[in-house]
């Protein structure tokens, strides 16, 4: 792993005496070995060091360095993006991809549609899945992210005598915006890197401009057949 990332250092090393940017280093690297290579930050921090001068390619030696992790910390950043990759979260606390792969098992966690959830549901969440889908008549869904849960939304809900329907913990599975839109959003990114600010909103307005309401419709009816599986797999996570 050190002899390939002392390799992407060189490479980088290259670019930057070319005149290039980080963000095209990038680009031109993810397209030669794969997106997940080496991350957009990773080659930012290279550049920085080879703009101060500093053009050495080993880890620089840092006093204090951790030899161990607390499950704590990187809860608490899974808990602050459940997005994020577990490079960011290595980089972020300056250890190995490998450590924190193994505490992630340790943890008990894994990543269902992009998101960190449980990798065994405990009793009284497969419990509260399955209780979500025996409803009936209209009712509001919607997750349970901040905004939705705050006091000016569940208020305005209140006044429009809406009937909502909580959503279960860890259940990424039963969102259409998870399995449907994101999906398709993350499909549409693949393969692709963007070298600004602009060419990325670009790409995402023309993503949604491109979506009719049969798409947004057709999410949304999937979801009663997906509550039919949950019942099936007792509360179980999908797999798809």
């Amino acid at each position: 792993m050190e002899c390939k990332n002392e390799h992407f250092r060189h490479i980088l090393l290259f670019y930057f005496r070319k005149g290039k940017k980080a963000a095209e280093a990038h680009k031109e690297i993810c397209e030669v070995y794969g997106v997940d290579c080496i991350t957009d930050r990773t080659c930012q921090n290279w550049f920085k060091k080879f703009r101060s001068g500093d053009f050495s390619l080993k880890d620089d030696q840092r006093s204090g360095r951790p030899t161990e992790v607390d499950d704590d910390q990187i809860k608490a950043i899974i808990e602050e993006d459940r997005h994020i990759t577990v490079r960011e979260i290595a980089e972020r606390l300056n250890v190995s991809h490998t450590t924190i792969e193994n505490h992630l098992k340790c943890l008990g966690l894994a990543k269902k549609l992009d998101i960190w959830v449980p990798h065994i549901l405990k009793e009284i969440h497969l419990t509260q899945r399955i209780k979500l889908v025996n409803r009936k008549g209209i009712v509001f869904h919607h997750d349970n992210a901040r905004p939705h849960t705050s006091l000016v939304t569940r208020g305005k809900l209140l006044e429009l005598g809406w009937e909502v329907m909580s959503h279960p913990p860890y259940s990424p599975d039963m969102a259409p915006s998870d399995y449907h839109l994101f999906r398709s959003l993350q499909n549409s990114l693949k393969g692709k890197t963007f070298t600004n600010d602009d060419d990325l909103k670009s790409h995402l307005v023309q993503f949604f401009a491109d979506k009719d309401q049969k798409f947004y419709e057709r999410g949304i009816m999937k979801l009663q057949e997906r509550w039919q599986k949950v019942i099936e797999q007792n509360g179980k996570y999908m797999i798809d």
